[in-house]
């Protein structure tokens, strides 16, 4: 049995009242997708409902089945759309996605994560995952570096656990990550997919003609962006691999949607479009294509000894902001009590600003401390065991909530002595 498979990824840059012809670019996505050229299609950024409707009404001839992902304060802005029928749904919230307070770069609010669908086409079990991470604000100063690690591994391992039946796993998102980088090889390694692009590409030129994000060829792309980086970069992605008894192949990979909008001036995203065509052929006894296992195991193992180090550096960088935020919270309720009986122009305006600094402060050491601690905790000790080697008890061991000094820092120092960076 074989068959082929076409399928499309974008992030469509549907943030209300934010992105730039958001409109007019959601109807011509809708009258592309419209064209009937795709099985399987995958939307990123698609933060409102009215635009999942909008393209959803267009599309129902060709792609009648269609889920939305619903997450956080404003959606996941995840959707996928399917020429066959959709049999199961799931989704997975990442545990740590950005800071409440950084309301500039709004990923907490979003609610991102991981979407799943399990649909059945032509006799084939196919799993389809379409996930967006955390993005890069400075690559050089990467704050969110330990955030979108515990992402890849968190969706490494969703894949891992949740494909052990399907035929055919497709994955199609904005990874915010990559070729190489250590959120990329992650996610890559540990799920054994196969990146699309890579496998199509035979050189350098033709990998790079794959950027998605960026590129000179994008209306949107920034005048600054491109003197520092004028092919862009390639963060958006198709990959695939094949069950026990399928083998999947890449015919072909490409970003292949016109550069502008047909009639417009402006592109259909901030973002390319990832176009892929694959081959799945299914056999009885299985496939007779060997994967080198051994050097795999080994690579992988690398990459999650440095996921390690990477949890093991947020976490002692996280020790230290508990005790600034404490601090923090100390001079605020002295300077409120020292204040509290002055009488001056503005006071009762100097006071609510030091009551908010101290509510904030109080919440940074205590509440979000513990959350942000717990999810890079958890994705650490989960890696330890993919690796295949026992947790230690000091590992295991959570850190207290006492403060700065007593058992609270003896409990902290257990849980981070094991390889942790100074």
């Amino acid at each position: 049995m074989e068959t082929e498979l076409t399928v499309v990824t974008l992030n469509c840059w549907g943030i209300l009242l934010v992105s730039r012809n958001r409109v007019a670019r959601m109807t011509a996505i809708a009258e592309e997708l419209a064209s009937g050229k795709y099985d399987f299609v995958f939307l990123q950024e698609v933060w409102t409902t009215e635009d999942y409707e909008r393209i959803k009404l267009r599309t129902t001839a060709v792609l009648p089945y269609s889920h939305y992902f619903f997450s956080g304060v404003v959606g996941a802005g995840l959707c996928i759309f399917s020429r066959s029928p959709i049999k199961t749904t799931f989704f997975h919230q990442w545990a740590v996605n950005g800071y409440i307070h950084k309301v500039q770069h709004g990923d907490w609010f979003g609610g991102k994560g991981i979407g799943m669908v399990e649909v059945e086409h032509e006799g084939l079990t196919i799993n389809l995952y379409s996930a967006h991470l955390h993005a890069e604000y400075d690559r050089k100063n990467d704050e969110y570096l330990a955030h979108r690690v515990n992402q890849a591994f968190d969706f490494a391992q969703f894949i891992s656990l949740t494909s052990r039946h399907a035929d055919v796993v497709i994955v199609g998102g904005d990874l915010n990550t990559e070729p190489g980088d250590l959120a990329y090889r992650l996610i890559v390694h540990t799920a054994h997919l196969h990146d699309a692009a890579l496998v199509c590409s035979s050189t350098s030129e033709e990998l790079r003609s794959m950027n998605t994000c960026k590129t000179e060829r994008n209306s949107y792309s920034s005048l600054s962006s491109l003197k520092t980086n004028p092919f862009g970069k390639r963060i958006d992605y198709v990959a695939f691999k094949g069950g026990p008894t399928v083998n999947v192949f890449a015919l072909r990979c490409e970003t292949s949607w016109p550069d502008r909008v047909p009639g417009q001036t402006f592109s259909y995203s901030d973002h390319e479009a990832v176009v892929a065509k694959l081959r799945v052929s299914k056999f009885v006894m299985g496939s007779i294509l060997i994967a080198p296992a051994v050097l795999e195991e080994e690579r992988k193992n690398e990459i999650l000894e440095e996921s390690i180090e990477v949890c093991d550096h947020a976490l002692t960088h996280l020790e230290a902001s508990k005790k600034m935020y404490i601090l923090l919270s100390i001079a605020m309720f002295m300077l409120l009590t020292i204040t509290a009986n002055l009488e001056f122009p503005l006071a009762p305006v100097l006071r609510v600003v030091l009551l908010f600094l101290l509510f904030f402060a109080v919440f940074m050491s205590v509440i979000w401390h513990r959350m942000e601690v717990h999810g890079i905790l958890s994705g650490k000790l989960g890696m330890v065991i993919e690796l295949g080697r026992p947790i230690t008890p000091k590992e295991d061991k959570l850190p207290e909530t006492t403060g700065m000094g007593g058992s609270g820092d003896d409990a902290w120092t257990e849980v981070c002595s094991t390889g942790c960076i100074p």
